[in-house]
């Protein structure tokens, strides 16, 4: 498998194209009211097409079975899906440098972005450094890293996003780990213990929910796609 690099933490897959018809075709399916609107950053929406139910099992939205471009994706990963959601960002609209704990590689994730919609004003930084995802194209996004994104085109901008459980094939596919990326999880376990400190004494109630989802993660293999900051 060919990939490209532009930065640490967004990898695309060269050889893996998808057919954006097909997948838009299937996203026009969902009605508005699909659409749940998220209070992180701003202009955001979100369908969760496959998550958790909280039992070690999956529920799947009623349309994926309808839906042969979305599935098509699932099928050509050599992995378990643990979710899947589309996630759309209005004109405008934006989110400053966050870290996505749920997307990490360093939490046994491999996190894809398969762009349906969008334009070359959408501004997408990872580690400060600009990506473009165009339309079909695959890339493994470890939000683990700083990153942000804002839509300064003047239509929505919609992503499939997929979580697999990271195992060998998987890792075949990406760029193999180095001391920089060892380096890296060092740092983000830091990150983690500190914000966890802060979150004691300042809402222990978001912490012990972050330690819930970690565990339910970690051990049950049950990711959900939800932003972290």
């Amino acid at each position: 498998m060919r990939f490209t690099r532009p930065t640490r933490g967004a990898v695309r897959l060269d050889d893996m194209q998808f057919d954006v018809g097909a997948i838009t075709a299937d996203v026009e399916r969902f009605e508005e009211g699909d659409w749940t609107t998220l209070n992180y950053g701003s202009a955001w929406g979100q369908i969760q097409v496959i998550k958790p139910d909280g039992k070690g099992g999956k529920i799947e939205h009623p349309k994926l079975e309808a839906s042969p471009g979305l599935k098509g994706i699932i099928e050509r990963f050599p992995a378990k899906c643990l979710d899947m959601s589309l996630a759309r960002l209005g004109p405008g609209g934006g989110v400053g440098n966050h870290r996505d704990i749920s997307g990490g590689t360093p939490m046994g994730v491999a996190r894809f972005h398969v762009p349906v919609i969008t334009n070359p004003d959408v501004k997408f930084y990872v580690s400060d450094n600009p990506i473009y995802m165009g339309p079909g194209e695959t890339w493994n996004l470890d939000t683990s890293y700083v990153h942000r994104v804002q839509n300064q085109g003047d239509i929505w901008r919609v992503h499939v996003i997929v979580d697999f459980e990271m195992n060998d094939a998987l890792k075949e596919m990406l760029p193999k780990e180095d001391w920089v990326d060892r380096l890296h999880r060092v740092h983000f376990a830091v990150i983690c213990f500190v914000k966890g400190i802060e979150l004691l004494f300042k809402n222990p109630r978001m912490l012990i929910e972050r330690v819930v989802r970690f565990i339910r993660l970690m051990v049950f293999g049950q990711s959900q796609l939800v932003f972290d900051d």
